[in-house]
């Protein structure tokens, strides 16, 4: 039985009740019984089975949510035939889940990251896409002027060391230069505070691109957090890459096959010619020509 004292109180009762009700709102975590976890009798036991639940739980949830949102989105972005169109939904679908203000994607183009999609709620910016606003701002490059990488730039950093880099506080961090940012956020009255940066990397290792997210609010207060951890934007990261590497291939793919057709037709037209020049009529025709033309000479001179 109970310590009758722990009885009376009711406290450590209420507290695991606490963590019951927690667990139903899918608030749960395990600092909530970790200290009567410590207790060594029946209430120790009981914190200890409470706590075991709770993780299966979340994880039973976190699974349910897995494929109830993001399943369903892989299967739409590896469907979607429209290049642009799958740029915007992939920046949509990571905003959504990580609840982000806004959010950035960029596409590696020779040395540099390409800006393709840019969005803002706040502010009401939607630049790139299916947005019919191109976007004005320069490619961030990956090497400097001296052939030197380019690990300033927060973007350019995630891509060259293919890490996630997370920042509360843009500008409370160090090793980055956020002049960029700061300069945006001077001229638009805004504030970039938390970022996550992703380098999105093909089956073969390669960053084809950075998604960027900006400002991850809680949904309640609607106050600026970090950016958590979550299994969600894993998966979905893990899904829009490969459908965005498949588009990427085809698309190249599509380019070579026109680039060998091209290739054959001039072959052919060639082979077309050669056997055209090469027939007995032709050769009669161009041997008429060059004493016709002879003749012309000679009367020229002539006058």
């Amino acid at each position: 039985m109970f310590n009758s004292t722990i009885i009376s109180s009711h406290s450590p009762l209420k507290r695991i009740m606490q963590a019951v009700h927690a667990v139903e709102a899918g608030e749960y975590t395990s600092d909530l019984l970790s200290d009567l976890a410590k207790d060594s009798g029946e209430l120790g036991q009981l914190a200890h089975m409470l706590d075991a639940m709770a993780r299966g739980v979340i994880f039973r949830d976190n699974q349910l949510r897995l494929l109830r949102k993001v399943i369903p989105i892989g299967v739409a972005l590896s469907a979607e035939k429209d290049f642009n169109r799958l740029l915007e939904t992939l920046v949509v679908e990571a905003q959504s889940v990580t609840h982000a203000d806004a959010g950035s994607l960029y596409l590696v183009e020779h040395d540099a990251l390409k800006f393709v999609i840019l969005r803002n709620t706040s502010l009401n910016l939607n630049m790139g896409g299916t947005s019919g606003h191109e976007i004005t701002f320069f490619p961030v490059r990956l090497f400097n002027s001296d052939g030197s990488e380019n690990r300033a730039n927060i973007v350019s950093h995630a891509a060259l060391t293919h890490k996630r880099i997370n920042i509360s506080d843009a500008y409370q961090a160090d090793g980055f230069d956020f002049s960029g940012t700061k300069g945006f956020d001077a001229k638009t009255k805004y504030h970039s505070k938390s970022f996550l940066t992703i380098p999105l990397e093909n089956k073969d290792g390669r960053v084809i691109g950075v998604l960027q997210l900006i400002n991850a609010k809680n949904p309640e207060t609607n106050e600026i957090v970090p950016f958590a951890d979550d299994d969600v934007l894993e998966a979905l990261v893990l899904l829009a890459t490969a459908a965005l590497d498949g588009y990427i291939r085809e698309a190249s793919l599509r380019q070579e096959i026109a680039k060998l057709k091209i290739e054959i037709d001039e072959t052919r037209r060639n082979r077309q010619v050669a056997e055209i020049t090469e027939t007995k009529y032709f050769k009669d025709l161009k041997d008429k020509a060059t004493l016709l033309r002879a003749r012309q000479l000679k009367d020229t001179k002539k006058e």
